[in-house]
């Protein structure tokens, strides 16, 4: 990694924080120019960072979402093969397209926001 790359990295990391201090966004472009950049650049990287944050809040949001989906096609499977078992029945519900439809979800959620 480069120099440039590194001081970019670091400058992210700086201004998340100051985000996550919940520092008004005049504040954090004052900081950040002060280091030396330009405003644009500033506004750049307040914008970049707050759609990371963004980003890491759908990825668990999509995630659980699917999860959800998931879980409840296995559950109802598993309680219609038991209730199937337990009453002579020759035939259960398997709910296949909660399931498919939870790990798409699941999947979604990793391609779409993966950082």
């Amino acid at each position: 990694m480069t120099n440039t790359d590194d001081q970019i990295k670091m400058l992210h990391a700086e201004v998340a924080v100051q985000v996550q201090e919940k520092k008004s966004d005049a504040e954090i472009m004052e900081y950040v120019i002060s280091k030396g950049y330009e405003r644009y650049y500033a506004e750049q990287v307040l914008n970049n960072v707050r759609e990371e944050i963004a980003d890491k809040k759908n990825f668990w949001k999509t995630f659980f979402y699917g999860m959800g989906f998931l879980l409840s096609g296995i559950l109802v499977s598993l309680a219609s093969w038991y209730f199937a078992i337990s009453t002579g029945a020759m035939f259960y519900f398997f709910y296949w397209g909660l399931i498919v439809a939870g790990i798409s979800i699941i999947a979604r959620a990793f391609i779409l926001f993966r950082k």
